[in-house]
């Protein structure tokens, strides 16, 4: 069977994507299962970014806000009781008295911190298997993919026009100009009697009790192994959150980790692929600083990867903003267009 498109990859990048591609004949692919690994351990908080107002943190809160606009209409609780953003130093402090000048999002001050009434949480599997119930899924493991004149063989059965990588820090197709930093999280759920009126963010998130389950995650060690979750990381996890909150009389319910895939600037990576050898055979001059006149791509493959720990927020709008550019032709802002690293990585190679 021939499809229109295969997504390679079924966590919340691939989920979100393939969400916007719906009315089209798709194919989601993954060798682990929907909403497994990093998307899996997330803690899907949907909070704010505090800091100047950059270009960085324009596109995080803007993508929340259509996060939660999506979620909503789809029917997934977002729990959005609010978030309390606090300082975690003196120095903290002492930014958070600049940082507030340039908010864009409604807040108010409280505890040395700031409060946002945009804040939230999702159940990550929910989420996932809702955005991708209108398409098409296999557990299966992409081993081989073939260029056919026309269209692509993947596994030497599946036909496809277009392939969209939603691989995470998994490697599938070799991608010399897109770096990808795993970053290894973990999110621990604890039945405990202590109650918060919202979520709170210092050095971990921690969830509003509900029904007795508070949800304490972190992005917090930045190694290029996976692992299994474990006591001494969960841990770790527990004394951040006593910063917060003090926990008495809890149980671990469950642990879970994962690797976040993470981009060197921070921004998520999307747009068609750039066939880097052809593009360098046309215009050389690129390993000399020089902008070229056109980048050569490989017609009908795709990404979208790098959006780091906050992929319940930053993916949604990356997706929809890809969407767009592969059906109707719209211009990929620049902070997010993969274009940006291969221009970066030309730069680098020996002439």
């Amino acid at each position: 069977m021939r499809y229109e498109f295969v997504i390679i990859g079924a966590g919340i990048a691939g989920s979100a994507i393939s969400y916007f591609l719906q009315n089209r004949k798709v194919l989601v692919v993954d060798k682990e299962g929907i909403c497994q690994k990093a998307s899996n351990a997330a803690g899907a908080f949907l909070f704010p970014k505090v800091g100047f107002n950059t270009k960085y943190t324009k596109f995080v809160n803007e993508a929340l806000l259509y996060s939660f606009k999506i979620y909503e209409s789809i029917g997934i609780d977002t729990n959005k009781t609010g978030v309390l953003i606090l300082p975690r130093d003196e120095k903290d402090i002492q930014k958070f008295k600049e940082y507030k000048k340039s908010f864009t999002l409604k807040y108010f001050e409280k505890e040395n911190g700031f409060f946002f009434s945009d804040g939230g949480i999702v159940n990550s599997e929910k989420v996932c298997e809702k955005l991708l119930e209108n398409c098409e899924f296999k557990k299966e493991e992409i081993l081989n993919i073939e260029e056919k004149g026309g269209y692509y063989l993947l596994n030497n059965k599946i036909e496809t026009e277009n392939i969209i990588l939603a691989t995470g820090w998994e490697e599938i197709l070799k991608i010399p100009y897109i770096k990808i930093r795993p970053v290894w999280g973990q999110r621990i759920e604890i039945e405990t009697d202590i109650s918060l009126q919202n979520h709170t963010h210092k050095n971990c998130s921690i969830s509003k009790n509900e029904n007795g389950i508070v949800k304490i995650g972190a992005t917090h060690e930045r190694i290029w192994e996976d692992k299994a979750p474990n006591q001494v990381s969960a841990q770790i996890l527990i004394d951040k959150a006593n910063e917060i909150t003090k926990l008495t009389n809890y149980k671990i319910y469950s642990m879970k980790s994962g690797m976040r895939a993470g981009s060197v600037d921070y921004f998520p990576i999307i747009g068609e692929v750039i066939d880097t050898e052809k593009t360098l055979q046309l215009y050389p001059e690129v390993k000399k600083g020089r902008i070229p006149k056109e980048v050569i791509y490989k017609k009908g493959i795709f990404v979208i990867n790098g959006g780091g720990g906050r992929g319940f927020s930053n993916y949604v709008y990356s997706a929809k903003i890809l969407s767009e550019a592969i059906l109707n032709n719209k211009i990929i802002p620049e902070y997010l267009d993969s274009k940006r690293l291969f221009i970066k990585w030309a730069r680098k190679l020996k002439i």
